[in-house]
């Protein structure tokens, strides 16, 4: 599975098919009577009716596939229902949509009745938001948490559950390395097939971030970014020799360093790097005297604290 890459998103409990969540704990009643529409029964979760669903959010299945299955499988990425699905998710970090990443991979004739899809950030970062969409077979179930997450995946699944892992930063780390758990929450279709549990509450610190500590910082000295300019196209860009100032801007995997010294303003230019973990570490994305970070793929809330 591909795991989530980001802005951290979190969540105060689940809600399937309501998305109805609120910020406070209220034990589920025992014996409670089940709504018919599809909802979450969890501890320190309240069940709320699902709201109307949107056009293309259910479809007859036929020949006994389910209503997400196309091209011989139980749930096509690009099927109509699941397009619905994204489309009732909003926006995510730059305003654009959410994309099926993946989803349950099995061949009609074999389908769980717990069906799954992973829908991702396009052109995201590490802790860019996810979200795990569910599906029955007559259709759209709703999202395992209100709001997405970040470092989200989905690590198992059988005929009537889903096992979804969460990670979250903890104290210093950067946003590419979270060292928080790994947590694995499993969803279980109840009997009358709308009804979603989890067997256990959702990390705190997924569902309130503030409860993991002290904000990550971004780990990175002027050093190191020299080293990640050399041989670069962007460093043969610079005034030569090439000098960063010690101020540093950082959030997440993102830095912005400034060429230059505060005397020389004629070459002071901005120099936009990134943390690529599969790339080996932090890498020169652009420089400019006035870099527009959201354009070249930085998230709006890290643009607005380093780049200016």
């Amino acid at each position: 599975m591909k795991r989530i890459v980001g802005i951290i998103a979190a969540v105060a409990a689940v809600a399937l098919a309501t998305a109805c969540q609120d910020g406070g704990s209220t034990p589920a009643t025992s014996g409670a009577s089940v709504p018919s529409s599809a909802t979450v029964t969890a501890p320190g979760t309240v069940q709320s009716p699902a709201p109307q669903q949107s056009p293309g959010a259910t479809q007859p299945a036929g020949d006994g596939a389910p209503a997400t299955a196309g091209n011989g499988r139980c749930v096509d990425l690009k099927s109509a229902v699941v397009t619905a699905a994204l489309g009732r998710l909003g926006s995510g970090v730059g305003g654009d949509g959410y994309y099926a990443d993946s989803g349950t991979d099995a061949a009609v004739g074999s389908c769980p009745a717990l069906l799954w899809v992973l829908a991702g950030t396009p052109h995201g970062t590490a802790s860019s938001p996810w979200h795990v969409m569910l599906f029955n077979h007559a259709g759209y179930l709703g999202t395992a948490t209100k709001k997405s997450t970040s470092y989200t995946q989905v690590v198992g699944s059988s005929d009537r559950s889903v096992q979804v892992q969460y990670r979250w930063l903890a104290g210093q780390d950067a946003s590419c390395c979270p060292s928080g758990g790994p947590v694995t929450v499993t969803l279980t279709l109840g009997a009358d097939d709308h009804t979603v549990t989890p067997d256990r509450d959702f990390p705190a610190e997924v569902t309130d971030p503030s409860s993991a500590g002290t904000p990550p910082v971004c780990p990175v000295t002027k050093s190191v970014l020299l080293q990640a300019l050399h041989g670069t196209d962007i460093e043969s860009r610079l005034a030569q020799p090439v000098e960063l100032e010690d101020r540093i801007d950082c959030s997440g995997d993102w830095a912005m360093a400034h060429s230059g010294t505060h005397n020389n303003t004629v070459n002071r230019a901005q120099v936009l790097f990134h943390y690529v973990a599969a790339e080996g570490g932090w890498k020169p994305v652009n420089l400019g005297s006035a870099l527009h970070c959201t354009e070249i793929g930085v998230p709006a809330d890290v643009a607005d604290k380093i780049c200016h």
